[in-house]
């Protein structure tokens, strides 16, 4: 009602939504404001944390590397984002990530600091705005030319069989889970499929030091605890003001799978400035990036 306070109603994690949601069966991966499409069981790859000893190390592996520099005719087209959203991570003989706004994944081949990728990566298949579609198609025609890798004080190059740059990249430096406002990116439906987040509507995770949580459901407030215990995470209940969601359509019933969600956590990952919340199974819960 108006003018009402707001009152905690506590919620059981695991709720039973009374609206269908759609099934979907491709998962939606939210890449710098866009949404791609790809397999819902591609799978997770990469460690929790990126360790101290790998950023400075002479392996591409186990590092975000963020997109400087790409060749295009016979020059270097300088980005000059630290932090942007065109990234690679090397990781067991898989390479995966976004150069543009799709979703690149494939195979590399390391032979000291030779390096070899399969001739040709799978990507999704939105159609981008330019300059990015410019930008990933000089990417894509780059990976196959490149022989070899020089890493360097946080930078890596890729280069061709003349040692020319192709590609150039710098590590990007995990966040801290506690601290940032997470903003949610995608999550699991309960269905088998991670969707994106409805347009309109903001969800937001903040874990504290003093071990509770806060955020926003897109409709009301919410609050629990969690347990840290390396990189297996839980939460507790969540408490939420009851106030009427003024959201567009959907926005209930998506606070409410967001919820139901969250009570599926076990583990977590952090990639860069990306924040992936891991089920049971391994598979992605709910995943977050923050906003610069």
């Amino acid at each position: 009602m108006p003018g009402a306070s707001p009152r905690l109603l506590l919620v059981p994690i695991l709720l039973q939504i009374a609206v269908g949601v759609a099934t979907v069966p491709m998962v939606c991966l939210a890449i710098d404001g866009d949404v791609a499409v790809a397999p819902a069981d591609e799978p997770e790859v990469g460690p929790s944390q990126v360790s101290p000893a790998a950023a400075g190390g002479a392996s591409l592996e186990g590092v975000d590397w963020v997109l400087l520099a790409y060749r295009s005719g016979d020059s270097l087209v300088e980005l000059g984002d630290p932090r942007g959203p065109a990234r690679l991570r090397f990781e067991g003989g898989r390479v995966t990530g976004s150069v543009g706004c799709n979703r690149l994944m494939g195979a590399y081949e390391l032979d000291g600091e030779g390096i070899r990728f399969q001739t040709s990566m799978a990507t999704t298949m939105m159609a981008c705005p330019e300059p990015l579609m410019s930008r990933e198609q000089a990417v894509h025609a780059a990976l196959p030319s490149v022989v070899s890798y020089h890493r360097e004080a946080g930078r890596l190059e890729l280069l061709d069989p003349t040692g020319g740059v192709l590609l150039r990249f710098v590590a990007l430096e995990p966040l801290s889970l506690k601290g940032p406002v997470w903003q949610l990116r995608a999550y699991n439906n309960g269905k088998q499929a991670i969707v994106s987040v409805l347009a309109g509507t903001q969800v937001t995770l903040e874990l504290r030091d003093n071990g509770t949580l806060g955020g926003s459901d897109g409709c009301n407030r919410y609050m629990s605890g969690f347990t840290l215990e390396g990189d297996r995470l839980t939460f507790g209940p969540i408490a939420t003001t009851r106030m009427g969601c003024r959201g567009p359509e959907g926005a209930a019933e998506q606070a409410a799978t967001y919820a139901a969600a969250l009570g599926t956590v076990t583990g977590y990952r952090i990639e860069g400035d990306e924040l992936v919340l891991l089920n049971g199974e391994g598979g992605a819960a709910a995943r977050f990036r923050v906003e610069h």
